[in-house]
Parts: structure tokens; C-alpha cells; sequence
């Protein structure tokens, strides 16, 4: 069987192959690469340099006989852990002896990130933190396509090894000498937690769009591969919908906003836009397919929040995470570009512009060439961001409530965290009124998954939010296509 040498990071290694294999594939299984696009060949961002044949695509690559593939160094990326609300008193990354100690493990599951936090049981507190990359990510950046990926039961099987495998790194890591690991609780979207299950999640994928499961679950952690000495339950938490995931629900619960906030909008911007409209009585939520664009994907230069990436845009002025060269640009700084171009007249409120608008010229760029925003950025992003607006105009209708109504609104999840409020307020994202302040709020999800292991009653409080939230399906929902293309403007 013929071998993929793979060298990266000054180390080599190999990996087997089957004829008709693409090369995509065969890094995926060890997540070696980057996919956005799940190997259509549409986001050009697996391109690997292949010695003899230069720069290809991974996905369109397929090897007939060895081949050695050179790989760029891995990259950091800036992962959100913290929380803003006032629930959790924690102490991220603190030095502390492991012998005798309880601990609880809280996993939040994103579509792009996993968060670890380590909660000791006899005092309360998060006595670690650990955020990295989900490996699942070569299989695709959306739910939407590894929900599809997933029809191939090894597919399957595969994404669900990676996650249990991320699990085991993570405990072998941190448990020594005496600790005793006495729970697991895992807050993530339907999908996620599907795939971790090993439930195929495809019939979310198809009108009605249901869930296999939404109901809590607890699944032995040596029933998933995970080898510990003590019997240890890992513990779903609970689902609204095949869209409205444990993540929001949890989110949503953690919150402890002062007496004064009543009515109050929630919102976790990633691939899959999820929010809800919460007042006093009732909790009403939807989830819209944004698409990966404020994640990189589909837009030219677009990256995740890595080193290198733009993450905050002004007129001739940039930042990059880590103060690294510009390689790319990633969500918060993609809002900062288009306010500026719409300040500046140089896109119109139709999303008319007319060429490749040069952030940073390839003098100063990490890269081999000029890093530029492209007409067809452009129509990505006003696709992801009329289907934010579109859920929340819908959802203010359904809470019989104006945007003026609300008390506040909280911006959930590291995109949420890191972009300036009023670039989204100036291409239309959210509405604005400047009595109704935006507060980010962190990863609530993260937050979810910590006060199920430490609050007895959470479980309790997760089934009142249940209780109260009403999910609308935007598709079918009449005022959709209509509120959608007046979203589409600037």
C-alpha cells in the first residue's frame, strides 16, 4: 500500500493510503489540514505543497504512488474560554497540586474550538482552562456539512474517534498522581454532541430537520474509548432543537442578569447563528445558517482567529493577533473592514463594489502577496450577516416586542467577544438604538458545562429553560424571504 510522507514542524511522519483516495482525506484523519469547504474544492484552503508537483489542493489531489507532503507550521489560535457574567469564580491556568483532589471536567464542543475547564469540586473554582482547535475541522467548518459528511457511517466513526481522542489527551494530561475525576458534562450544538454520541446526525440535514435525540444523555466514558480507573458518566446536556443546542440552552441558563433586565436578546454568531428573544415569561429562539464566513471561510484571505490574522481595521491601519505579519483576516476585523469601506464610500448599500479593495500590500504581508477584500467577500458576508438579522427581526415579531423594548443585548461566543459592536451596527447586523446597551458575555456554553458540574440543581434550571423556550423555523416562517432580502442591504 502506498505511503504519504508528511513533514511538518521539523518531524516526519506516514500515513497509508488507498488508490482513489484524495490526499484530503488522508491528512483529515490525523487533522493535519484545513477544510472549510469539507473537500468540495471550493474554499482553496487546503493547498499543501507536494514536492514534484508544487502547491495543490489537498481535495482535488489524488496520490497514485508515494508522495511527500511539506506542511506549514501549525499556528496558534486565540480560542475564548473566559466568561463575563458575574456566575463562575474562576482562576484559569493557576498552579495547582493535583494529589487528593476532586475535580469535574466541563467541555464545551464548538464547531471550530473545544475548551476544557478543570473545576475543583471541594472549592468551586476552575483551577485550569485549556482552549484548542477542534480536529474535526478538516471535515468541514459547518455543522451543515459534517452533518453531511456523516452519511458515510465510517465518516462517522472517524469524527467521533477525534473527539474521544481530543477527550483522552486532554485527561491524560492533566490526571496524575491522585486525583479523582468525579464528572464530565458537555455543552455543544446538536450536532456536535451527535457525532460524540456516534449518532448519525443526518436526518437534521433534511426537511423536518429533527434531531435524533434532544433529551439529556449519560454515557458511561469507557463506553466512548475514554480509559479511566473509576466509572465516570460523560453527560450530554439537554437540546431544543436540531439547531437550538445544548449550547444556547446552557448559555442561556447560566446568565444571571441584574433585576433590571427583563426583556433581553441572546446571541451566539458562528456558522449557525442561534438567539433567542427572553422576557419574563417566555424564551423564544431560532437558528439561522450565517456559513462560516465570520469564520474565514469562503472569503478569499478569510482565516480563523490565528496568528497572523487581522482582527481590528481602520482607515490604513491594522491589528493582528499576536502582532504577527498579516496572512489573513478573520471575523471581527472582516466587520471592520466593510464599516470602513461603507464610511468611506467605497462599497455601496447593495454591496456593490467594484474591485479587489488592498488591505495590506505584499511589501508588508506575511505572505507572498497583497491581502484583499474581493467583491465576492463581499456578497459572502451580506449572505451570513441577512441571516442574522433576518432571525433577529423575526424573533422581536414572535416576542411581540421593538428592538427598543429590549433592556440589553448579549453577545455570546468568541466572534461575539471580540468584534467592535458598532462595525456591526454599521453594516446592519444589529439594529441600533443607543438605549439598549451590547454586552458580550463570553462563552456561555463553557459557562453551561461548569454549572451542571458544580450546581446540583442545574439540571433542574436547564429543564425551566426548556420549559419556556418556543424554537421557530425561520425556512418556513412567512415572514422570511421578504425581511431576508431587505437584510441583504448595508
Amino acid at each position: 500500500m502506498p505511503v504519504v510522507q508528511i513533514n511538518q514542524n521539523g518531524e516526519t511522519s506516514f500515513r497509508r493510503f488507498k488508490q482513489g483516495e484524495s490526499l484530503q482525506s488522508v491528512l483529515a484523519e490525523q487533522s493535519l489540514i484545513h477544510s472549510p469547504c469539507g473537500g468540495k474544492g471550493t474554499c482553496g484552503k487546503c493547498q499543501v505543497n507536494v514536492v514534484g508537483k508544487g502547491e495543490v489542493l489537498a481535495c482535488t489531489f489524488y496520490p497514485k504512488t508515494h508522495v511527500v507532503v511539506n506542511l506549514a507550521s501549525n499556528r496558534k489560535s486565540q480560542i475564548l474560554s473566559q466568561n463575563s457574567s458575574s456566575i463562575i469564580s474562576s482562576s484559569p491556568n493557576k498552579e495547582v497540586t493535583h494529589s487528593h483532589q476532586e475535580y469535574g471536567l466541563a467541555i464545551d464542543i464548538g464547531t471550530t474550538s473545544v475548551v476544557f475547564y478543570w473545576v475543583n469540586l471541594r472549592s468551586g473554582n476552575i483551577d485550569q482552562v485549556r482552549g484548542v482547535e477542534n480536529p474535526q475541522v478538516s471535515y468541514g467548518a459547518d455543522v451543515i456539512t459534517r452533518i453531511n459528511k456523516c452519511s458515510d457511517a465510517k465518516v462517522l466513526k472517524t469524527l467521533q474517534k477525534l473527539m474521544v481522542n481530543l477527550i483522552g489527551d486532554e485527561l491524560e494530561r492533566f490526571i496524575i498522581n491522585d486525583l479523582s475525576l468525579k464528572k464530565m458534562s458537555v455543552s455543544a450544538n446538536a450536532c456536535m454532541l451527535h457525532i460524540l454520541a456516534g449518532v448519525n446526525p443526518m436526518p437534521m440535514a433534511f426537511a423536518p430537520f429533527v434531531a435524533p435525540f434532544t433529551e439529556a444523555k449519560s454515557i458511561k466514558a469507557k463506553e466512548l474509548g475514554l480509559q479511566l480507573k473509576s466509572e465516570v458518566f460523560v453527560e450530554l446536556l439537554p437540546s431544543a432543537s436540531a439547531f437550538v443546542g445544548a449550547d444556547i440552552v446552557s448559555g442561556i441558563t447560566s446568565l444571571n442578569p441584574p433585576a433590571n433586565i427583563r426583556n433581553y436578546l441572546f446571541i451566539d454568531i458562528g456558522t449557525n447563528g442561534e438567539m433567542a428573544v427572553i422576557t419574563p415569561k417566555d424564551i423564544v429562539a431560532c437558528a439561522t445558517a450565517a456559513g462560516p464566513a465570520f469564520e474565514g471561510a469562503n472569503i478569499k484571505f478569510g482565516m480563523g482567529a490565528f496568528e497572523g490574522a487581522i482582527s481590528e481595521y481602520a482607515a490604513n491601519t491594522y491589528m493582528t493577533i499576536a502582532n504577527k505579519p498579516a496572512i489573513g483576516i478573520c471575523g471581527s476585523g472582516l466587520l471592520d473592514v466593510l464599516a470602513f469601506l461603507l464610511r468611506e464610500n467605497h462599497l455601496s448599500s447593495d454591496g456593490l463594489l467594484s474591485d479587489d479593495y488592498v488591505l495590506v500590500p505584499e511589501s508588508k504581508a506575511g505572505v507572498d502577496t497583497a491581502i484583499c477584500i474581493t467583491p465576492q467577500d463581499i456578497r459572502e458576508v451580506q449572505l451570513a450577516k441577512s441571516a442574522i438579522r433576518t432571525g433577529i427581526n423575526i424573533l422581536l415579531k414572535e416576542a411581540a416586542l421593538n428592538y427598543a423594548d429590549l433592556d440589553s443585548v448579549y453577545l455570546a461566543g468568541g466572534f461575539g467577544n471580540y468584534m467592535k459592536p458598532e462595525s456591526a451596527i454599521a453594516i446592519g447586523l444589529i439594529p441600533h438604538d443607543d438605549k439598549v446597551p451590547i454586552v458580550p458575555v463570553g462563552n456561555t456554553s463553557g459557562a453551561g458545562a461548569v454549572m451542571h458540574v458544580v450546581d446540583p440543581v442545574f439540571t433542574d434550571k436547564l429543564q425551566l429553560t426548556l420549559n419556556r423556550m418556543k424554537t421557530i423555523d425561520l425556512s418556513t416562517h412567512p415572514d422570511f424571504e421578504l425581511e431576508f432580502a431587505m437584510n441583504m442591504y448595508f
